[in-house]
């Protein structure tokens, strides 16, 4: 039976260390990609005053935001084509 020294059960460690390291370093990226990519997409300019909640918004006739556009849909007063 063949022994393994000390030093191979430390690169095992290393590599296992580094491995996971890298993966969170990855996931981290991706999240921060995402929420940068979901702010992106706001038109410029335009904040939502009323915490998404379109009916009664005193902006919602002239609103570009993702949200007051659904609604506009549902509602069918959209104004897009």
């Amino acid at each position: 039976m063949k022994r393994l020294s000390p030093s191979s059960d430390a690169g095992r460690r290393e590599f296992l260390r580094e491995g996971l390291r890298y993966t969170i370093l990855g996931g981290l990226a991706v999240i921060s990609g995402k929420l940068i990519a979901r702010g992106a997409n706001r038109p410029k300019g335009q904040v939502c005053i009323s915490d998404g909640i379109c009916r009664g918004c005193a902006a919602y006739e002239d609103c570009e935001l993702p949200n007051a556009l659904s609604a506009k849909d549902v509602l069918g007063n959209s104004k897009r084509l």
